[in-house]
């Protein structure tokens, strides 16, 4: 199974554990972001010990957060977590209409295996006319043919208040949505 894939269903997994802890902070954007993404128990860090990485969950060079092997830490500077590798970068959004374009740009810009973007469409007609605006961008990058072939790109969208998640990963010909496990 590749990355995407393995990330998909890790993240369906720990976020359906803990799914009354994230109800309990889901209309308080400030508390969701941090159970989702910066705190030392949040759901990113249960993902990153399931996929066998570390992670980095304070913002790496304005990235939500970042996945690295231990080898990829400068060994000069190992508490600094100056990187050579990354291996996964993750952004959140709550604000499905805030611009995810610009996560999409940001993410295009970071050389890694795979690149997440999560956040949470109003609707399903909204989520299908967002997905095809994304496509349209990543499209555009000279990394598109690498980012198809590899399945490096990962759009995970939460819906009806977090009770179904569907993923979809960057194809060239359109976004393709992971089969669900009953998530």
């Amino acid at each position: 199974m590749d990355l995407a894939k393995k990330f998909y269903f890790a993240w369906c997994d720990k976020v359906n554990s803990r799914k009354k802890e994230l109800e309990n902070t889901w209309r308080n954007s400030k508390t969701y972001t941090k159970t989702i993404i910066h705190s030392d128990n949040s759901i990113l860090m249960d993902v990153s010990e399931t996929l066998g990485f570390k992670c980095y969950n304070a913002d790496y060079y304005f990235i939500d957060a970042v996945f690295f092997k231990p080898e990829d830490l400068v060994p000069e500077y190992p508490e600094a977590y100056y990187l050579t590798d990354l291996r996964i970068a993750f952004e959140h959004e709550n604000d499905f209409a805030s611009g995810l374009f610009q996560e999409v740009c940001h993410l295009l810009q970071v050389n890694c295996d795979l690149k997440v973007l999560v956040t949470y469409p109003p609707n399903e007609t909204d989520e299908l006319s967002e997905l095809e605006y994304l496509h349209k961008i990543v499209r555009k990058s000279r990394k598109e043919s690498a980012l198809s072939e590899n399945n490096s790109f990962l759009i995970i969208m939460g819906h009806d208040e977090l009770e179904k998640w569907k993923g979809w990963i960057y194809k060239s010909a359109g976004w393709e949505q992971i089969a669900n496990n009953s998530s």
